[in-house]
């Protein structure tokens, strides 16, 4: 799909920027928290958050959440994990090990596969057997505490555990240049 200038996927930029530093990747992560908070807020389920389906503006960093295509409304009994139409790098655990999955912790372990791979310049995790194990080892040992808590918080192997979007908005390190 062509972009419209001056935009590019936001998996390309994180190509041409390895390891984003922690200010330009919190401009984006917060811009892509409230894409997820404004679809969450409407009742609807993306289903297909990665850094592919966020279109953003080079000279600007205004980042735009696209292609609806496996969205959804947004169940209260969650989804069956037998059809889950995401892409691998940012599935969560619970769709290989538990038969259904809910919507926001399903989108907050995807938020926090993008931050880690903004930072790390790699996805966290490459199989399913990694993505069960949810172990988190940082590739970029310049992260700040407050950033890879966040990452940490994001991936946590329980959905019941995990932030909601609004805990993620609030984290420090989302908030460190609004304070």
């Amino acid at each position: 799909m062509e972009y419209p200038e001056p935009c590019e996927s936001l998996l390309d930029f994180i190509i041409r920027n390895p390891q984003l530093d922690e200010t330009t990747a919190r401009v984006i992560m917060r811009q892509a928290v409230l894409a997820v908070q404004h679809c969450i807020e409407h009742d609807v389920f993306h289903n297909d958050v990665h850094a592919h389906n966020f279109l953003l503006k080079k000279d600007t960093l205004e980042l735009k959440l696209i292609d609806f295509g496996s969205g959804q409304l947004i169940s209260s009994d969650g989804y069956d994990s037998d059809i889950y139409i995401g892409i691998l790098d940012y599935c969560p655990p619970e769709v290989f090990t538990e038969p259904r999955f809910h919507a926001v912790p399903a989108n907050v372990w995807a938020l926090g596969v993008l931050l880690y791979e903004m930072v790390n310049a790699c996805p966290p995790f490459h199989n399913p057997t990694e993505i069960k194990e949810a172990k988190v080892t940082f590739q970029n040992t310049n992260l700040s505490n407050e950033c890879s808590d966040l990452i940490s918080q994001c991936l946590t192997l329980d959905p019941t555990k995990r932030p909601t979007v609004e805990q993620i908005l609030q984290h420090r390190w989302i908030r460190n240049d609004l304070l």
